[in-house]
């Protein structure tokens, strides 16, 4: 998790330099054209907090950062094209909508004020996002497994060699805040005793009435290694797929089986 989303961990040699440099750039994608004004409005962390803006020009009206409620923009997304047996070229991004989170009570407090409707700006980074969520799934599984553990499906999709929508997804729902929680993350699976498919999980700013995402990390293959990995995962439950019975009413369950890529 980036610390500018309020992370707290780093995997030592997560990265080599140039792929460093990858992530660097979505993540401030995300971090300053996506929440710029919202991160500085609510004084989120960051390593150049002196360098921070004060004030905020909305049209002719200057204010202080501290009293301008900037809203936190997310995409709310369809289930990943993997997990709709969809083929991978198919960008399934234009599909995903504008959800803008804000505090009600600062809202009308700013429009009393200032005697003006309140208005946001943001860049449109769909595929800054899903990158970024991509990297953060990879990471939650890495806490667990070592690298040679499992078959890390989504780094590719994390460097933009590919399309992040075929591996990167959300719920429809949105589901009741978790008061004092920053962030949720979580490492789930389905498939069968030879085969699992890893998924995190992934809710940012889950105080708020905010999304959830899911990332289709990599997979295990062989009875014993699927065996290890959820033991190392903390024993979770593999949920069962088959033919008869497809979950599809779970965000990160597949939609159809079998799934084309349980093949490879």
């Amino acid at each position: 998790m980036p610390l500018s989303l309020g992370g707290q961990h780093i995997i030592l040699k997560a990265s080599c330099d140039a792929c460093a440099d990858i992530t660097k750039r979505f993540e401030q994608d995300v971090a300053r054209g996506l929440w710029g004004d919202a991160r500085i409005s609510y004084n989120a962390p960051s390593r150049r907090k002196k360098k921070r803006p004060t004030h905020f020009a909305l049209g002719e009206i200057i204010v202080p950062y501290s009293q301008y409620p900037a809203p936190m923009v997310f995409y709310s997304m369809t289930r990943a094209g993997l997990l709709e047996g969809m083929p991978e070229a198919v960008d399934l991004s234009p599909l995903w909508t504008l959800v803008a989170l804000s505090d009600h009570e600062r809202n009308m407090a700013f429009e009393q004020k200032h005697g003006a409707p309140l208005t946001a700006k943001f860049r449109h980074v769909p595929d800054s996002f899903a990158r970024l969520l991509a990297k953060i799934g990879y990471g939650q599984v890495l806490c667990s497994l070592d690298p040679g553990e499992f078959r890390p499906i989504c780094v590719p999709y994390i460097l933009g060699k590919k399309n992040p929508s075929f591996v990167v997804g959300g719920s429809a729902l949105i589901t009741e805040p978790n008061a004092d929680v920053g962030y949720m993350l979580a490492t789930t699976c389905f498939g069968t005793s030879d085969k699992i498919m890893l998924i995190a999980t992934i809710r940012l700013f889950a105080n708020n009435s905010s999304p959830t995402y899911h990332v289709v990390v990599g997979d295990v293959t062989g009875r014993l290694n699927v065996a290890t990995a959820l033991e190392k995962l903390g024993g979770i439950e593999v949920q069962q797929i088959d033919s008869a019975r497809c979950e599809s009413g779970i965000h990160w369950s597949p939609a159809c089986w079998p799934l084309p890529f349980w093949r490879r």
